[in-house]
Protein backbone atom coordinates (compact mmCIF):
# COMPACT_ATOMS: atom_id res chain seq x y z
CA UNK A 1 0.00 0.00 0.00
CA UNK A 2 1.84 3.12 -1.21
CA UNK A 3 2.42 6.34 0.70
CA UNK A 4 1.90 9.70 -0.95
CA UNK A 5 3.30 12.97 0.41
CA UNK A 6 0.73 15.72 0.71
CA UNK A 7 0.35 19.22 2.14
CA UNK A 8 -2.34 19.56 4.81
CA UNK A 9 -1.55 23.21 5.57
CA UNK A 10 -0.66 22.22 9.13
CA UNK A 11 2.56 23.84 10.32
CA UNK A 12 4.66 21.16 12.07
CA UNK A 13 6.78 23.89 13.67
CA UNK A 14 3.79 25.23 15.61
CA UNK A 15 4.36 22.59 18.27
CA UNK A 16 8.13 22.50 18.08
CA UNK A 17 8.52 26.25 18.63
CA UNK A 18 6.38 26.16 21.77
CA UNK A 19 8.42 23.26 23.14
CA UNK A 20 11.74 24.91 22.38
CA UNK A 21 10.79 28.15 24.14
CA UNK A 22 9.90 26.28 27.33
CA UNK A 23 12.72 23.71 27.30
CA UNK A 24 11.31 20.36 26.16
CA UNK A 25 12.96 17.45 27.96
CA UNK A 26 15.23 15.44 25.68
CA UNK A 27 13.58 12.06 24.99
CA UNK A 28 10.36 13.14 26.69
CA UNK A 29 7.43 10.77 26.54
CA UNK A 30 4.20 11.91 24.89
CA UNK A 31 0.50 11.17 25.20
CA UNK A 32 -2.10 12.34 22.69
CA UNK A 33 -5.89 12.06 22.63
CA UNK A 34 -8.65 13.39 20.40
CA UNK A 35 -11.43 15.22 22.28
CA UNK A 36 -14.92 15.76 20.86
CA UNK A 37 -16.87 18.46 22.70
CA UNK A 38 -20.35 17.38 21.65
CA UNK A 39 -22.30 20.13 23.50
CA UNK A 40 -20.33 22.79 21.61
CA UNK A 41 -19.81 20.79 18.38
CA UNK A 42 -16.03 21.26 18.41
CA UNK A 43 -12.99 19.01 18.42
CA UNK A 44 -9.35 19.27 19.41
CA UNK A 45 -6.36 17.17 20.36
CA UNK A 46 -4.57 17.28 23.69
CA UNK A 47 -0.86 16.47 23.68
CA UNK A 48 1.09 15.97 26.90
CA UNK A 49 4.88 16.01 27.33
CA UNK A 50 7.54 16.90 29.92
CA UNK A 51 9.74 19.99 30.24
CA UNK A 52 13.46 20.14 30.93
CA UNK A 53 12.69 20.92 34.59
CA UNK A 54 10.28 18.01 35.01
CA UNK A 55 7.00 19.89 34.76
CA UNK A 56 4.32 18.38 32.53
CA UNK A 57 3.02 20.40 29.59
CA UNK A 58 -0.51 20.35 28.21
CA UNK A 59 -0.93 21.48 24.59
CA UNK A 60 -4.29 21.90 22.89
CA UNK A 61 -4.19 21.53 19.11
CA UNK A 62 -7.47 22.64 17.57
CA UNK A 63 -9.13 23.44 14.28
CA UNK A 64 -10.19 27.09 14.29
CA UNK A 65 -13.73 26.47 13.16
CA UNK A 66 -14.11 23.44 15.41
CA UNK A 67 -14.69 21.17 12.42
CA UNK A 68 -12.90 18.04 11.25
CA UNK A 69 -13.29 19.15 7.66
CA UNK A 70 -10.04 19.14 5.71
CA UNK A 71 -8.26 22.48 6.24
CA UNK A 72 -7.99 24.37 2.95
CA UNK A 73 -6.28 27.61 3.92
CA UNK A 74 -3.06 28.61 5.65
CA UNK A 75 -3.07 28.65 9.46
CA UNK A 76 -6.25 26.57 9.63
CA UNK A 77 -4.98 25.07 12.89
CA UNK A 78 -4.29 26.95 16.08
CA UNK A 79 -2.45 25.85 19.21
CA UNK A 80 -2.71 26.76 22.85
CA UNK A 81 0.15 25.98 25.21
CA UNK A 82 0.21 26.05 28.98
CA UNK A 83 2.23 24.71 31.90
CA UNK A 84 0.01 23.52 34.68
CA UNK A 85 0.84 19.99 35.81
CA UNK A 86 3.01 18.16 38.32
CA UNK A 87 5.28 21.01 39.30
CA UNK A 88 8.66 20.00 40.79
CA UNK A 89 8.90 20.27 44.56
CA UNK A 90 5.24 19.40 45.12
CA UNK A 91 3.56 16.12 46.08
CA UNK A 92 2.34 15.94 42.49
CA UNK A 93 5.85 16.12 40.97
CA UNK A 94 6.55 13.69 38.14
CA UNK A 95 9.67 11.56 37.86
CA UNK A 96 12.01 12.64 35.07
CA UNK A 97 11.18 10.88 31.79
CA UNK A 98 7.86 9.76 33.21
CA UNK A 99 5.74 7.70 30.83
CA UNK A 100 2.40 9.29 29.95
CA UNK A 101 -0.95 7.73 29.05
CA UNK A 102 -4.25 9.49 28.40
CA UNK A 103 -7.87 8.60 27.66
CA UNK A 104 -11.17 10.48 27.25
CA UNK A 105 -14.63 9.43 28.41
CA UNK A 106 -18.00 10.86 27.38
CA UNK A 107 -20.54 9.21 29.70
CA UNK A 108 -21.06 12.42 31.69
CA UNK A 109 -22.28 14.46 28.71
CA UNK A 110 -19.09 16.50 28.51
CA UNK A 111 -15.66 15.09 27.64
CA UNK A 112 -13.61 14.09 30.69
CA UNK A 113 -9.87 13.69 30.07
CA UNK A 114 -7.69 11.43 32.24
CA UNK A 115 -3.88 11.62 32.24
CA UNK A 116 -1.65 9.08 34.00
CA UNK A 117 2.00 9.55 34.94
CA UNK A 118 4.55 8.29 37.50
CA UNK A 119 5.56 10.39 40.50
CA UNK A 120 9.04 10.82 41.96
CA UNK A 121 8.10 8.06 44.43
CA UNK A 122 7.36 5.66 41.53
CA UNK A 123 3.62 5.72 42.13
CA UNK A 124 0.99 6.21 39.44
CA UNK A 125 -0.90 9.50 39.60
CA UNK A 126 -4.07 10.44 37.72
CA UNK A 127 -5.03 13.94 36.54
CA UNK A 128 -8.69 14.45 35.60
CA UNK A 129 -10.19 17.40 33.71
CA UNK A 130 -13.96 17.53 34.16
CA UNK A 131 -16.32 20.46 33.51
CA UNK A 132 -13.47 22.95 33.60
CA UNK A 133 -11.96 21.70 36.89
CA UNK A 134 -8.80 19.67 37.44
CA UNK A 135 -7.86 17.10 40.09
CA UNK A 136 -4.60 15.21 40.68
CA UNK A 137 -4.67 12.04 42.81
CA UNK A 138 -2.26 9.25 43.70
CA UNK A 139 -3.62 5.79 42.82
CA UNK A 140 -1.37 4.07 45.36
CA UNK A 141 0.13 1.76 42.71
CA UNK A 142 3.92 1.35 42.95
CA UNK A 143 5.67 0.47 39.69
CA UNK A 144 9.09 -0.49 38.39
CA UNK A 145 11.21 2.70 37.99
CA UNK A 146 11.49 1.94 34.25
CA UNK A 147 7.81 1.06 33.83
CA UNK A 148 5.79 2.27 30.88
CA UNK A 149 2.07 3.14 31.14
CA UNK A 150 -0.85 2.37 28.83
CA UNK A 151 -4.60 2.81 29.12
CA UNK A 152 -7.62 1.80 27.07
CA UNK A 153 -11.39 1.83 27.51
CA UNK A 154 -14.80 0.65 26.39
CA UNK A 155 -18.29 1.86 27.18
CA UNK A 156 -21.89 0.69 27.16
CA UNK A 157 -24.58 3.31 27.73
CA UNK A 158 -23.65 5.58 30.61
CA UNK A 159 -20.94 3.26 31.95
CA UNK A 160 -17.29 3.54 30.87
CA UNK A 161 -14.61 1.03 31.83
CA UNK A 162 -10.88 1.81 31.98
CA UNK A 163 -7.97 -0.62 31.96
CA UNK A 164 -4.55 0.68 33.03
CA UNK A 165 -1.33 -1.28 32.38
CA UNK A 166 2.15 -0.99 33.88
CA UNK A 167 5.23 -3.05 34.81
CA UNK A 168 5.73 -4.14 38.41
CA UNK A 169 8.99 -4.22 40.36
CA UNK A 170 9.31 -7.91 39.44
CA UNK A 171 8.86 -7.07 35.77
CA UNK A 172 5.38 -8.56 35.36
CA UNK A 173 2.85 -6.69 33.23
CA UNK A 174 -0.06 -5.78 35.49
CA UNK A 175 -3.60 -4.48 35.00
CA UNK A 176 -5.75 -2.17 37.12
CA UNK A 177 -9.46 -1.72 36.41
CA UNK A 178 -11.92 1.13 36.85
CA UNK A 179 -15.66 1.11 36.32
CA UNK A 180 -16.09 4.87 36.15
CA UNK A 181 -19.47 4.97 37.89
CA UNK A 182 -18.00 3.06 40.84
CA UNK A 183 -15.03 5.40 41.01
CA UNK A 184 -12.59 2.94 42.63
CA UNK A 185 -9.58 1.31 40.98
CA UNK A 186 -9.18 -2.44 41.57
CA UNK A 187 -6.42 -4.93 40.74
CA UNK A 188 -6.97 -6.81 37.50
CA UNK A 189 -5.04 -9.54 35.73
CA UNK A 190 -1.32 -10.29 35.69
CA UNK A 191 -0.59 -10.59 31.98
CA UNK A 192 2.93 -12.00 32.07
CA UNK A 193 5.48 -13.71 34.23
CA UNK A 194 8.41 -11.80 35.75
CA UNK A 195 11.52 -10.74 33.87
CA UNK A 196 13.64 -13.86 33.39
CA UNK A 197 17.04 -14.44 31.80
CA UNK A 198 15.90 -18.00 31.06
CA UNK A 199 12.74 -17.06 29.15
CA UNK A 200 13.16 -15.24 25.84
CA UNK A 201 9.42 -14.46 25.78
CA UNK A 202 9.36 -12.78 29.20
CA UNK A 203 8.88 -9.00 29.11
CA UNK A 204 11.92 -6.80 28.77
CA UNK A 205 12.43 -4.67 31.86
CA UNK A 206 11.48 -1.17 30.78
CA UNK A 207 9.52 -2.35 27.76
CA UNK A 208 7.22 0.17 26.14
CA UNK A 209 3.51 -0.69 26.45
CA UNK A 210 0.59 0.21 24.21
CA UNK A 211 -3.00 -1.09 24.45
CA UNK A 212 -6.06 -0.70 22.22
CA UNK A 213 -9.63 -2.01 22.12
CA UNK A 214 -11.12 -3.39 18.90
CA UNK A 215 -14.70 -2.81 20.14
CA UNK A 216 -16.49 0.22 21.56
CA UNK A 217 -19.00 -1.47 23.88
CA UNK A 218 -17.10 -4.55 25.10
CA UNK A 219 -13.52 -5.62 25.86
CA UNK A 220 -11.65 -6.94 22.81
CA UNK A 221 -8.31 -5.80 24.11
CA UNK A 222 -4.93 -5.93 22.41
CA UNK A 223 -1.65 -4.98 24.07
CA UNK A 224 1.92 -4.74 22.80
CA UNK A 225 5.21 -5.24 24.59
CA UNK A 226 8.82 -6.17 23.87
CA UNK A 227 10.38 -9.41 25.06
CA UNK A 228 13.77 -9.96 26.65
CA UNK A 229 14.93 -11.24 23.24
CA UNK A 230 13.85 -8.04 21.49
CA UNK A 231 10.78 -9.29 19.63
CA UNK A 232 7.45 -7.46 19.81
CA UNK A 233 4.51 -9.58 20.94
CA UNK A 234 0.79 -9.11 21.47
CA UNK A 235 -1.52 -9.70 24.42
CA UNK A 236 -5.09 -10.58 23.38
CA UNK A 237 -8.26 -10.56 25.51
CA UNK A 238 -11.76 -11.39 24.28
CA UNK A 239 -13.76 -11.46 27.49
CA UNK A 240 -12.50 -14.66 29.12
CA UNK A 241 -8.71 -14.78 29.43
CA UNK A 242 -5.48 -13.29 28.15
CA UNK A 243 -3.22 -14.98 25.60
CA UNK A 244 0.10 -14.04 23.99
CA UNK A 245 1.10 -14.30 20.33
CA UNK A 246 3.71 -13.08 17.85
CA UNK A 247 3.01 -10.36 15.28
CA UNK A 248 5.95 -10.86 12.93
CA UNK A 249 8.46 -8.43 14.45
CA UNK A 250 11.21 -10.74 15.67
CA UNK A 251 13.77 -8.08 16.58
CA UNK A 252 13.72 -4.37 17.39
CA UNK A 253 16.08 -2.14 19.37
CA UNK A 254 15.67 -2.73 23.08
CA UNK A 255 13.10 -0.38 24.64
CA UNK A 256 11.90 0.78 21.25
CA UNK A 257 8.81 3.00 21.62
CA UNK A 258 5.48 1.35 20.79
CA UNK A 259 2.32 3.22 19.78
CA UNK A 260 -0.85 1.40 18.69
CA UNK A 261 -4.14 2.80 17.37
CA UNK A 262 -7.39 1.69 15.74
CA UNK A 263 -9.03 3.48 12.81
CA UNK A 264 -12.01 3.14 10.48
CA UNK A 265 -14.43 2.04 13.22
CA UNK A 266 -11.89 -0.42 14.65
CA UNK A 267 -11.63 -2.37 11.39
CA UNK A 268 -7.93 -1.57 11.16
CA UNK A 269 -5.23 -1.49 13.83
CA UNK A 270 -1.72 -0.14 13.39
CA UNK A 271 1.34 -0.51 15.59
CA UNK A 272 4.29 1.87 15.23
CA UNK A 273 7.83 1.32 16.49
CA UNK A 274 11.32 2.69 15.76
CA UNK A 275 14.07 0.58 14.18
CA UNK A 276 17.84 0.67 14.74
CA UNK A 277 18.18 3.49 12.19
CA UNK A 278 15.63 5.72 14.00
CA UNK A 279 13.07 5.12 11.26
CA UNK A 280 9.38 4.74 12.04
CA UNK A 281 7.93 1.35 11.09
CA UNK A 282 4.27 0.36 10.84
CA UNK A 283 2.69 -3.06 11.37
CA UNK A 284 -0.86 -3.15 10.03
CA UNK A 285 -3.73 -5.42 11.16
CA UNK A 286 -6.86 -6.00 9.06
CA UNK A 287 -8.05 -9.29 10.53
CA UNK A 288 -4.45 -10.52 10.55
CA UNK A 289 -1.01 -8.97 10.82
CA UNK A 290 0.49 -7.95 7.47
CA UNK A 291 4.15 -7.60 8.42
CA UNK A 292 6.33 -4.62 9.21
CA UNK A 293 6.68 -1.78 6.70
CA UNK A 294 9.01 1.18 7.04
CA UNK A 295 7.37 4.57 6.52
CA UNK A 296 9.51 6.13 3.80
CA UNK A 297 11.36 9.26 4.82
CA UNK A 298 10.09 9.33 8.40
CA UNK A 299 12.82 9.34 11.06
CA UNK A 300 12.89 10.51 14.66
CA UNK A 301 15.59 11.76 16.99
CA UNK A 302 17.67 9.03 18.69
CA UNK A 303 15.86 7.75 21.78
CA UNK A 304 12.64 9.56 20.86
CA UNK A 305 9.26 8.31 22.07
CA UNK A 306 6.04 8.08 20.03
CA UNK A 307 2.38 8.96 20.52
CA UNK A 308 -0.50 8.70 18.05
CA UNK A 309 -4.08 9.96 17.91
CA UNK A 310 -6.69 9.88 15.16
CA UNK A 311 -9.25 12.39 13.96
CA UNK A 312 -12.16 11.67 11.67
CA UNK A 313 -12.02 13.61 8.42
CA UNK A 314 -14.35 13.46 5.45
CA UNK A 315 -13.99 9.99 3.96
CA UNK A 316 -11.23 8.68 6.20
CA UNK A 317 -9.47 8.73 9.56
CA UNK A 318 -6.23 10.65 9.85
CA UNK A 319 -3.52 9.50 12.25
CA UNK A 320 -1.45 12.24 13.87
CA UNK A 321 1.95 11.10 15.17
CA UNK A 322 3.99 13.05 17.70
CA UNK A 323 7.67 12.52 18.49
CA UNK A 324 10.90 14.45 18.91
CA UNK A 325 12.02 15.33 15.41
CA UNK A 326 8.68 14.31 13.84
CA UNK A 327 5.24 15.89 13.79
CA UNK A 328 3.35 14.37 10.87
CA UNK A 329 -0.16 13.30 9.91
CA UNK A 330 -1.02 9.97 8.35
CA UNK A 331 -4.25 9.96 6.34
CA UNK A 332 -5.94 6.63 5.72
CA UNK A 333 -7.75 6.72 2.37
CA UNK A 334 -9.17 3.23 2.52
CA UNK A 335 -11.78 3.77 -0.16
CA UNK A 336 -8.92 4.43 -2.58
CA UNK A 337 -6.85 1.54 -1.30
CA UNK A 338 -3.96 3.74 -0.28
CA UNK A 339 -2.44 5.57 2.68
CA UNK A 340 -1.34 9.17 2.55
CA UNK A 341 1.32 10.93 4.58
CA UNK A 342 1.01 14.65 5.19
CA UNK A 343 3.51 17.06 6.67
Amino acid sequence: MPFEARDDNVDPDAIGNHYHDDGLLWQTHYAAVEVFDYPHATMHMKIFCQSYWGELHDLTFSYKRGSTKEPEEENAWETKFRQSLARPGTDEAAMMHTPLAAVVRYDTGNPTTHLFYISTGFKIREVIWKNGSQTNDCLGITVCPTSSLAVTKWGAGSQTHFRLYYQSKAGTIEEHCLDCNAGTWTKGATLSGPVSACDDDSPLRGTSLSFINLAQDKPELRGYFQTAKGSIQEFTYKGTKWSTSKIGVDAAPFRTPLAAITVEKNKIAALYYVDAYNRVNEVLWEGDWEGSERIDGESVAPGARLAVASLKYIGHDKIHMFSSGLVNNYAKGLDKGERDVGR
